[in-house]
């Protein structure tokens, strides 16, 4: 089961529940679009954070970082595709785009590489 953690006044659910469909290894779906934050986790996931930690993580941490590695790779990388952080109980996939961002915990046993591409799919068809 699936339970929402906030909704903004414009439903994000049909890009969240698609990239749920990708797999059980999608531990948490969050959406971040012109300012609105949408954040779904999937129930029972062992060593989930709080959703008032996620909940800073998409409004602090993931857009400074995004930021950060933009400026560096702007430089003479080639710009930035994406970010992939491992944390000790799961990896987050972070995809920025033009409207903002998309963030999705991912089971530490996954092919987090494979499943951040996958993501990346379903936001370019959903968006």
């Amino acid at each position: 089961m699936i339970s929402s953690v906030e909704h903004a006044w414009y439903t994000r659910a049909p890009m969240i529940d698609a990239i749920f469909r990708l797999g059980e290894a999608v531990r948490y779906v969050a959406v971040y679009r012109h300012g609105q934050l949408e954040m779904r986790s999937r129930d029972g996931t062992a060593g989930a954070s709080s959703p008032e930690s996620d909940r800073y993580e998409e409004l602090l941490v993931n857009p400074t970082l995004i930021k950060l590695a933009s400026q560096r790779g702007d430089i003479d990388c080639g710009g930035l595709e994406s970010l992939l952080v491992r944390y000790g109980n799961f990896y987050t996939y972070v995809l920025p785009t033009p409207w903002g961002h998309v963030s999705v915990g991912i089971e530490s046993d996954a092919d987090a590489i494979g499943l951040g591409r996958q993501v990346a799919d379903v936001v370019r068809n959903e968006s």
